[in-house]
């Protein structure tokens, strides 16, 4: 009985062979990866304040009052104190949210106002009916 061995110009060719793939895979990945374009700021996520116009932050209150179209209590209008002077003519949005502002939040309604000269308190309206059980956050934006 005779056995045969493999010539060891098949085993060659075949680590070769791989070793041609291995360096061919490892090449596109390299490629890819040089092909990415990263920048800063072109994405975020969270809530905190940002150097602007007001760095200490507002304070936020809400006024409410019976409603019968919300069947309980509603809020009525949003006073922020503590608005820097600096801000004096600048937008501000208030977004009243179903939860926290760190976790994910749906608006329950938008309001809008300008900051005055001098800044100070500003007191924004509500004009929709948002029940103030729902309300468990705030959203606050002061922007030119």
């Amino acid at each position: 009985m005779s056995v045969i061995a493999a010539p060891r110009r098949t085993t060659r060719r075949k680590v070769v062979a791989f070793t041609i793939a291995a360096l061919g895979i490892t090449g596109l990945g390299l490629a890819s990866a040089a092909q990415l374009n990263l920048t800063s700021g072109a994405l975020g996520a969270g809530t905190t304040v940002v150097a602007s116009c007001d760095t200490d932050g507002v304070t936020v209150k809400f006024a409410d009052t019976y409603s019968s179209t919300a069947k309980g209590y509603a809020v009525s209008g949003v006073t922020l104190s503590g608005v820097a002077t600096a801000c004096a003519g600048q937008n501000i949005t208030i977004d009243l949210l179903d939860n926290d502002p760190s976790a994910t939040a749906a608006s329950l309604g938008t309001l809008t106002a300008v900051v005055p000269t001098g800044g100070g308190t500003v007191t924004v309206p509500v004009t929709t009916s948002v029940k103030a059980a729902d309300v468990k956050g705030v959203a606050v934006v002061i922007a030119s």
